[in-house]
């Protein structure tokens, strides 16, 4: 290892013990597990239901939050002793689960054994942010108050915690708000989960990226979803943390568009309600691993914890990608923060086209332009001429020996991180070779939507057109010329209505889809305040901006205090 970094010899020697206890140990597969097969004869922007992706909603019914009931709801997968092939499957699908001996293995010194004081004492210069506190200040780890003594700041009536304020986590983000010195420090008692440990980038991304939440009994995080783009794990050092998740709601047009931030779910203030599928507990030892989009509360009960601090960790990994989430729900997405502010389509966009030119899929969506892209881009994958490509195909076309593809694919690909110069050659080289295999059974995965592990000619067209569809709709919105809102606006709602009306609807005059953005256009042409108020949300969200950060507003005379949205304080200027 030369003269690498202590920490990533340290990885290497924990990388050999995860690896003999992944091969060796009793395997835990996926029960039944694959979302169904994508229908190729409905139109292209419709979306599976989620009792029909996940396998644990398989008999869901949603109800309304009133009714929520625990005992009765789905429960979500949990495993042990998870094996490769059926983790990078999970992954790869997007789905939930807990891993209960997530901690497997972590030999002494780990930080899963730390108090909260340990970290005062170890890291006292350490600069963390209080959530849900006025002015998000930061405080030093050297300050006793923040694990000896409970904040309580807000409540909301559809949080678990029901009537109790609850008190905002600390985030200590030790990825990239620290000095390198201190994050070298705390990397030394990191620990990877031992399913992570077979793929380097892997490994390498959970020790760059890792950030830790602290909270005492009472404490917890209203709905949100976050804005990343690959899968994160939560991993629960001390105490017990409740969680009540619900997958990304459905977005059928851009005035929809929403990032469903924090609390923006609560209230009836969205075009959904928070109807949360599921509710479970992670302990210490466990992690929860979730995918891109999943809405999710957490609340440290204190009827089930002792009035002290507790320690969780929050990182991503990178491989494999979540290529059938995104492709099942690409079209949500690219309405949301995913695809309006974060880099989240961008990062998929080499498996949705194969590595064709960006530019063929901008044109207007063109069935025939699209079968006739696929059947050229599949003549020169399909070795065999039968008409479907393989793993292998695949490999040998873009993977093998191309250096100009190989070179493609590390950097559309996504795959250029930014620890790689942190590694020896011999690292950097293997970490190539990962990445294309890795390319190869994501892009693979993304266009087989039957999941008989080929792909055909009808397959590769269908997804074709569904990222041309979807790109399309986007830039032409993005290329609406007019500065001013209610121009605008309508000019959004006859794109809109033409997207629904093609490639949405299986009856077009008989889409109840269609007859809502209908009434809901005539709302906005009726009133200048509700029309304004659109496009700057639309705007908004396309700037990078989510747009609904919650202040606390303080009556400088009265002391009383009141939690106002940015949206709404913009709406009364």
């Amino acid at each position: 290892f030369g003269n690498q970094p202590l920490y990533l010899v340290m990885a290497a020697s924990r990388w050999l013990a995860a690896w003999t206890l992944v091969t060796l140990g009793v395997t835990s597969k996926v029960p039944d597990g694959r979302p169904k097969a994508i229908d190729v004869t409905k139109p292209v922007l419709r979306e599976p239901r989620v009792q029909d992706y996940w396998h644990f909603l398989r008999n869901y019914q949603e109800v309304p939050l009133k009714d929520f009931d625990q005992q009765t709801a789905p429960q979500v997968l949990r495993v042990s002793k998870l094996d490769d092939e059926t983790f990078q499957q999970l992954v790869r699908d997007g789905v939930p689960f807990v891993v209960d001996d997530c901690t497997e293995g972590f030999r002494d010194g780990a930080i899963s054994d730390f108090e909260c004081k340990d970290f005062a004492d170890r890291w006292p210069s350490g600069n963390m942010r209080a959530e849900y506190t006025p002015g998000q200040y930061h405080i030093y780890l050297k300050d006793p108050d923040w694990y000896t003594k409970v904040h309580p700041q807000r409540k909301n009536a559809e949080h678990m915690a029901g009537s109790r304020k609850i008190a905002g986590p600390y985030i200590w983000h030790v990825k990239d708000e620290e000095p390198l010195k201190t994050k070298r420090s705390v990397q030394k008692h990191w620990r990877t989960p031992y399913f992570l440990e077979k793929s380097l980038a892997n490994r390498m991304e959970a020790n760059e990226s890792f950030e830790f939440w602290f909270s005492l009994a009472g404490g917890g995080t209203f709905s949100h979803a976050d804005s990343y783009c690959e899968t994160t794990i939560s991993m629960q050092f001390k105490g017990k943390k409740r969680w009540r998740i619900q997958a990304f709601p459905e977005i059928r047009h851009h005035f929809n568009a929403t990032a469903f931030g924090d609390e923006q779910i609560y209230g009836g203030r969205q075009h959904v309600p928070w109807t949360p599928e599921t509710e479970f507990t992670v302990g210490p030892g466990q992690c929860f691993v979730f995918p891109t989009g999943y809405l999710h509360e957490t609340f440290v009960d204190p009827d089930s914890n002792d009035q002290q601090c507790y320690t969780a960790s929050t990182y991503q990994f990178n491989h494999p990608r979540q290529v059938n989430l995104y492709r099942a729900f690409m079209s949500r997405f690219s309405m949301s923060h995913y695809g309006l502010g974060e880099p989240c389509l961008e990062k998929v966009e080499s498996y949705a086209t194969l590595l064709q030119e960006t530019r063929r899929f901008l044109v207007a969506p063109d069935k025939e332009k699209m079968k006739a892209e696929a059947a050229r881009v599949m003549k020169f994958i399909d070795s065999d001429g039968d008409g479907h490509f393989t793993n292998e195909e695949l490999y040998n076309a873009f993977a093998k020996k191309n250096a100009k593809t190989r070179k493609e694919i590390l950097g559309r690909g996504d795959f250029r991180y930014n620890w790689i110069k942190l590694l020896s050659p011999e690292q950097k080289d293997a970490l190539t070779e990962e990445a294309m295999g890795v390319w190869v059974e994501d892009a693979l995965q993304y266009h087989d939507v039957d999941r008989d592990k080929k792909v055909s000619l009808e397959e590769l067209a269908y997804n074709f057109l569904h990222w041309n569809v979807i790109q399309s709709r986007s830039e032409r919105l993005r290329s609406i010329r007019t500065r001013d809102a209610n121009g605008w606006v309508q000019e959004a709602l006859k794109i809109e209505k033409e997207y629904l009306e093609r490639f949405f609807c299986e009856n077009p005059q008989a889409c109840p889809e269609l007859e809502e953005l209908e009434r809901y256009g005539q709302h906005l042409s009726s009133s200048k305040k509700a029309s304004k108020a659109a496009y700057r949300k639309i705007q908004s969200m396309m700037s990078g901006e989510e747009g609904d950060e919650v202040l606390t507003m303080v009556d400088r005379s009265s002391g009383n205090q009141e939690a106002r949205r940015v949206s709404e304080l913009r709406s009364e200027l």
